[in-house]
């Protein structure tokens, strides 16, 4: 393959049984991707950042039903009802912006945004699109403003809280949070994106901001994350307890991943998309066997294909007449 790739896996049990990569790593230098290589995974970063705010909630520094203007500071009014718990589940209310009449990808690629930047156009926001803790809503300004009340917790950076509190102990050497315009390593495979005059570019990696996004990792260190779901002495298992409304209303939304059924069995899973990006990871507790995809393209539907793969794994452990998982959002099913 001549062109930009992916990198494909099925763990069981935090072991790699099958491992696939396909393509380059920098169409521009033609250097190919390795098992080694670093993506960057967009979303799926959430539940690391829900990670951190769960060791420091176990830690007593951090309370879930404490409002976020505990922690931030020049918040508009409405951040005195949005606890903590409504940012890791996404039911803060907080809109994201409407990107229906984007005109598409400039040819030099996504801005250079930082996590201040997001934090101002937080503090922008003049309207919940809902009251707190009423409704479920994705929400990635919630996750940007969840980074900045654990860094305001930790009394450190969420970069260097996760390396340290996360990362490090669970021995996932190549992954990070790029929080500064830092050089990437030459494992770092690039992403590639579509631009408005119809070519291909490599995307020049300039963004640094952190919450919803801003993971780079490796499908071997993914492996070591998968492992730790079934270790109770860490933080993982407890991110799969799905959240819920003010009400008592449950929701499909935990710490960072959705929580629902697939083909008759529980998953646990998260994407994560970006100009020149895709990934997917997707966990079948009972089976111990998780899929994940990641590309340094849009090209690829990693959900479809993840969902592939593990039906070509699982085989009979699958009901094909039951709800595929985009019918099992509402948590209830």
């Amino acid at each position: 393959m001549s062109g930009p790739g992916h990198s494909s896996a099925v763990i069981h049990e935090g072991r790699i049984d099958r491992l696939d990569v396909v393509g380059l790593a920098n169409a521009d230098t033609g250097t190919p991707l390795t098992p080694d290589s670093i993506f960057y995974v967009g979303s799926v970063a959430k539940q690391f950042v829900a990670a951190c705010a769960a060791i420091l909630m176990a830690d007593g520094v951090l309370d879930a039903d404490a409002p976020v203007t505990a922690h931030v500071e020049d918040l508009p009014s409405w951040a005195h009802a949005v606890r903590i718990r409504h940012l890791v589940h996404h039911t803060s209310g907080i809109p994201d912006p409407n990107l229906s009449t984007h005109d598409g990808m400039p040819v030099g690629g996504v801005r250079a945004w930082d996590s201040d930047r997001m934090l101002g156009e937080i503090r922008a926001v003049e309207t919940l699109a809902s009251a707190p803790g009423t409704r479920y809503a994705y929400s990635n300004r919630g996750y940007n403003l969840l980074s900045q009340v654990i860094a305001s917790a930790a009394g450190q950076r969420l970069s260097t809280c996760a390396r340290e509190r996360l990362l490090t102990p669970l021995g996932m050497r190549d992954t990070f949070f790029r929080d500064a315009p830092t050089p990437l390593p030459p494992s770092a495979a690039r992403g590639h994106f579509e631009a408005v005059d119809g070519r291909t570019y490599v995307e020049p990696a300039l963004f640094h901001a952190v919450g919803s996004g801003g993971l780079w990792t490796t499908i071997r260190d993914l492996a070591r994350w998968d492992a730790a779901f079934y270790d109770e002495t860490t933080i993982a298992p407890r991110l799969t307890a799905r959240g819920s409304l003010d009400d008592g209303t449950p929701i499909h939304y935990a710490w960072g991943l959705s929580v629902r059924i697939h083909r008759g069995q529980p998953i646990h899973s998260h994407g994560g998309s970006f100009p020149g990006w895709s990934s997917k990871m997707v966990r079948f507790p009972l089976q111990r066997t998780t899929v994940v995809v990641l590309a340094n393209h849009e090209r690829l539907d990693v959900s479809a294909m993840s969902l592939t793969l593990a039906e070509d794994i699982l085989g009979g452990a699958l009901d094909p007449a039951a709800a595929h998982a985009d019918d099992t959002f509402d948590g209830t099913r």
